[in-house]
């Protein structure tokens, strides 16, 4: 095994795991969006243009509200479930007796992770505004998901070679006389 993808591997598996906390922590928080905030006794609401997407006007239609939040919500348990798997898989790295296959196995995971999670929060950003804790936790797992990303691609690309390449001797050339 070599030393320095083991250290890409334990980078993406320890990261991968504070996202999955993170993000697991943060979608099950219902802390995602602040209207109004007190400050010295004076309450002060938000308008919409704090916001640079363009939410729906969802006050007397709650069936729009909840069809995006479900939509969102599924989306991004989708990208949990799948940080799981990129942070398992990537730890499978460490023997190096496996098949040639699983060292693509957890970046695609993790690639699957931050499109799913970012579709969550996209689709979620049609009805709420992300400014309160625990939609700022949910966003550091996934900025950490992409960390991870990286890190366990860089460790599948130092592990994995083509057997084609292990055995290739480059010929040498004959001088012409």
């Amino acid at each position: 095994m070599k030393t320095l993808s083991t250290i890409f591997i334990s980078i993406s598996v320890i990261f991968g795991a504070i996202a999955l906390v993170l993000s697991c922590v943060g979608i099950g928080t219902p802390h995602w969006q602040t209207t109004q905030v007190t400050i010295n006794g004076q309450t002060r609401s938000f308008g919409r243009n704090i916001n640079q997407y363009y939410p729906i006007d969802a006050a007397g239609n709650q069936t729009e509200w909840n069809k995006h939040l479900d939509s969102a919500a599924g989306l991004c348990i989708v990208g949990i479930i799948f940080i799981l798997f990129g942070t398992i898989t990537t730890l499978l790295m460490i023997p190096s007796d496996w098949a040639v296959w699983i060292y693509l196995v957890g970046p695609i995971c993790y690639f699957l992770a931050c499109l799913f999670m970012l579709g969550g929060m996209s689709e979620g950003a049609y009805v709420l505004y992300y400014n309160d804790y625990a939609a700022n936790l949910y966003q550091t797992g996934h900025l950490l998901t992409i960390f991870s990303f990286v890190m366990s691609c860089l460790a599948a690309g130092h592990l994995y070679t083509l057997p084609e390449i292990r055995e290739f001797e480059i010929p040498e050339r004959k001088p012409n006389t």
